[in-house]
């Protein structure tokens, strides 16, 4: 997990490295890729965790540079390791989502963000033996789950998008996936948006 989250540290200081040195170029598309990177808790029916989430998308402002849409995929890896009363569980969370981003309060580079969405999710793994589950009167065996949720999205955060710069960048506190099946995700991320 250490490997995973330093390797992804150093594509993201070589990226930000990238849109510095290339910063000045003028004469953006309202096209750019967005990628994140996330840390926080997943739930549902049948899984319990949390871990780090990673996502890319495409994004197209719409309107007037406060309006965006922004269809993405999501995956998180989750482990029940710090939550005491449950038991051992490994599990993926597969998200295809898509997004309206707006900017409700802009002040030269700097906005206040809000989004909404909708998402379809699986979440697959696997749920040990171990741990310290409540409520079991026998002990639980090893099975493989696979939950398909349908959902919503709501978000909030700041953006610092400069003009003249290829990157933006996106600090989003706040990030929550609901669904059915009690499915739920909250995250805090924080995004870069490189544009064309």
């Amino acid at each position: 997990m250490k490997t995973r989250f330093k390797t992804i540290l150093i594509l993201f200081s070589i990226l930000i490295n990238y849109s510095v040195i290339h910063g000045q170029d003028q004469g953006f598309s309202k096209n750019s890729i967005k990628i994140g990177l996330g840390l926080g808790a997943s739930m549902g029916n049948n899984t319990d965790g949390g871990g780090f989430v990673y996502t890319i998308g495409y994004q197209r402002e719409i309107w007037k540079d406060r309006l965006r849409l922004n269809p993405n995929f999501s995956i998180g890896h989750y482990s029940s390791k710090f939550i005491l009363d449950a038991r051992d569980q490994y599990f993926n969370s597969i998200d295809i989502e898509t997004n309206l981003y707006y900017d409700l309060i802009k002040i030269k580079s700097f906005s206040l963000v809000i989004g909404c969405g909708g998402l379809v999710n699986n979440s697959r793994g696997l749920k040990g033996t171990g741990g310290d589950p409540d409520g079991y009167t026998e002990p639980p065996t090893s099975e493989y789950v696979s939950d398909f949720h349908f959902g919503g999205y709501l978000g909030g955060g700041f953006r610092i998008n400069s003009p003249n710069k290829r990157t933006a960048i996106n600090i989003m506190p706040i990030n929550l996936h609901f669904g059915n099946n009690y499915f739920a995700e909250f995250h805090a991320k924080i995004e870069l948006d490189f544009k064309f």
